[in-house]
């Protein structure tokens, strides 16, 4: 008896959740697959959308608009009049944000509505347009997928091989709330083709303060501790000489095996203090110049060097400008509360008056298949 019960139950539940909800074909839709958002020469927002068509007889597989509208909410109205079907947010894969926008610290808020909606993807790249939106939304990829396809692709690739950040809509709110680390999100620009520029550093409120780019992008990650699958890096490590080299024979490319960062906070003469302590475990996949010019020892050591000043040249640049996207104020916040509790709501300021201590320490596992001599 109690079988048939639950079967009646299990079959009456099925039916009222399939009739839930409106349906509708979906030739009668538009999926809006990216949302930009820029300013034109006058400072007027404009907003840009890319739809796909599910249509046999269109030439084009998406279709692309460009608006002015005081709000993403308002955009929306001028969107629906242009488009033949019922315009959802919820497939967005992609929102670009010109840099001109990111230039004004109180351009946040306009992602006011994308926060609201339930339906809108959190998981949506935020990434920055270095250069007119428009360029990228009207960019014709050719034989490539579908631009938002494309650009996702592109984003997700670079942040597996540690060059970019996924910069999702989640993120970037927790960021821009956090006092202890500033905001940052990948950026592109379109020459001939659109390309990963590196990444954008934001300030505490949002607004454009450092461009980042590849190779600095990686460090960045790095003292993160957020390796993913691939890390290859090629730095010189011998003085060019030859103002004519152009070989580049100072140089050498390694991959990172493992990359281990460990940070300790303290508080000493009123400032904060940081030790940043490096260990990589290498292999060497490219080395142009002979090995008698440098053995193992030295090779370590002048691989060491390098990678020490190009991350305490970073960390100077970030200073500089009063962001954090290292997160040091989260250590500081962990282990110097009370100091940090202080000055947590100017924690830049703070951060640009600490001491940072850097050191790297490398291993070669392997040179290679192939000795040159």
């Amino acid at each position: 008896m109690k079988r048939w019960l639950y079967a009646t139950l299990l079959i009456f539940l099925i039916v009222i959740l399939s009739s839930c909800g409106k349906k509708a074909p979906l030739e009668d839709l538009t999926l809006a697959l990216i949302l930009g958002i820029d300013l034109d020469d006058k400072n007027n927002l404009v907003f840009y959308e890319i739809n796909p068509v599910f249509s046999k007889e269109a030439k084009k597989g998406t279709e692309s608009y460009e608006v002015k509208a005081k709000t993403i909410r308002d955009s929306r109205r001028l969107f629906d009049a242009l488009t033949t079907g019922e315009v959802t947010a919820g497939k967005i894969q992609v929102l670009l944000v010109g840099k001109r926008v990111l230039q004004h610290e109180d351009w946040f808020p306009i992602l006011d509505t994308v926060y609201r909606n339930p339906t809108f993807s959190m998981s949506t790249r935020v990434v920055t347009v270095d250069g007119p939106v428009s360029k990228v939304i009207f960019h014709n990829p050719g034989e490539k997928p579908q631009l938002s396809l494309h650009l996702k692709s592109l984003i997700d690739k670079n942040y597996d091989r540690t060059r970019a950040v996924k910069g999702t809509l989640q993120e970037l709110h927790r960021e821009i709330y956090e006092k202890g680390m500033t905001p940052f999100i990948s950026e592109v620009k379109k020459e001939k083709n659109i390309e990963l520029a590196g990444i954008s550093l934001l300030d505490n409120k949002g607004k454009y303060a450092q461009f980042l780019n590849v190779p600095e992008s990686t460090l960045l990650l790095m003292l993160q501790n957020k390796k993913r699958h691939e890390i290859t890096l090629t730095i010189p490590v011998l003085p060019n000489e030859d103002k004519k080299n152009i070989f580049h024979k100072n140089v050498i490319s390694f991959a990172v095996n493992k990359v281990k960062t460990k940070i300790k906070s303290g508080y000493k003469q009123n400032k904060f203090q940081f030790d940043i302590n490096i260990k990589l475990t290498i292999n060497i996949v490219e080395r142009i110049f002979p090995e008698e010019k440098l053995n193992n020892d030295q090779l370590t050591k002048a691989i060491e060097r390098v990678l020490k000043k190009q991350i305490e040249d970073l960390i100077k640049k970030i200073q500089k400008k009063k962001i954090d996207p290292i997160g040091l104020g989260l250590y500081a916040r962990a282990y110097q509360y009370t100091h940090f509790k202080k000055v947590g709501n100017n924690w830049g300021e703070a951060l640009a008056e600490s001491d940072v201590n850097v050191s790297v320490k490398v291993l070669i596992n392997s040179n290679g298949a192939v000795e040159q001599k």
